[in-house]
């Protein structure tokens, strides 16, 4: 005959139970289940309560060392921390473990750049599009870099396979756009910005190319209009406020020169009006008008 602990003693060990797991650290599992603690460890990442996710992924990658979802997410927790020494080896390891996983792989050239060794960074996003021809972020990077040493041909041809890589992206879309643009190929570039709009009505830095596209092309009132939009999405966007500020500044000074007071005077109004500690506006206020 089975023997069934009388309800005394079933609440007590109940009692004795909930306060083992309420000793128990975040990460703790009665089963040392490496999913769960991984599970905790990204909710607190998504928190931003980095030494919580920091215990979890540790006791993660204790429990199971070759996880290597648990160490890239330690790497991440590491590089938040501006721990970047600590988050290079993380990654690395992850490489050690799978040489095809791209995202260790991507997170080892970022680390690259910011130590600003150039040559190593490239090689290792060329490793990345070796094993993944559709990464779109490894294209950017190559194409950023080869921005960076003035091959603008070069930019451009990688730029264009990651926007073709993840064509859905408004930021894939304004790189290339940046990259045409600086290569003097306007047409391109004001396409590119299009697209990124569509992608995204609010990408503010768009926006503002899309401005200077026009104003250099002497079309000022345009490329005000754009820049308003800007303020309208964000209306502390100091490139958007500078901008329009130096269109007022210019468009006065003409006035001035054609012997229009004024307009010159209604402009230079309108500058103080956007950015009111503008000190050509005001010098030349102060002297136009009375008092």
């Amino acid at each position: 005959m089975p023997r069934f602990l009388p309800s005394f003693y079933i609440f007590l060990f109940l009692l004795v139970a909930a306060a083992f797991i309420c000793m128990a650290g975040p990460c703790e599992t009665a089963a040392s289940d490496v999913d769960s603690i991984i599970f905790k460890g990204a909710d607190y990442l998504y928190k931003e309560q980095l030494e919580k996710a920091e215990k979890c992924f540790k006791e993660a990658v204790r429990l199971d060392p070759k996880n290597e979802f648990a160490h890239n997410k330690l790497g991440i927790v590491y590089a938040k921390q501006m721990r970047f020494d600590d988050a290079f080896k993380e990654f690395l390891l992850v490489t050690k473990l799978d040489g095809k996983n791209t995202f260790a792989h991507k997170m080892i050239g970022i680390l690259y750049l910011k130590k600003g060794e150039m040559n190593l960074a490239f090689d290792r996003f060329n490793s990345i599009v070796k094993i993944d021809p559709n990464n779109a972020d490894a294209y950017y990077f190559i194409g950023a870099i080869y921005n960076f040493r003035h091959n603008q041909a070069k930019a451009i041809e990688y730029l264009k396979k990651a926007r073709d890589a993840a064509s859905h992206e408004a930021d894939t879309h304004y790189r290339l756009a940046k990259a045409f643009h600086n290569a003097d190929m306007v047409e391109n570039a004001m396409l590119e910005y299009q697209r990124a709009l569509e992608i995204k009505p609010a990408y503010t830095k768009a926006l503002n190319e899309i401005g200077w596209i026009y104003y250099n092309r002497g079309d000022p009132d345009k490329a005000i209009s754009a820049w308003k939009k800007t303020l309208k999405i964000n209306n502390r966007d100091r490139d958007a406020v500078y901008n329009i500020a130096k269109a007022y500044n210019d468009l006065a000074l003409n006035a001035a020169k054609s012997g229009n007071r004024a307009e010159a005077i209604k402009y230079w109004k309108k500058v103080i009006s956007i950015n009111p500690g503008n000190k050509a506006a005001k010098y030349y206020l102060n002297k136009m008008l009375p008092g």
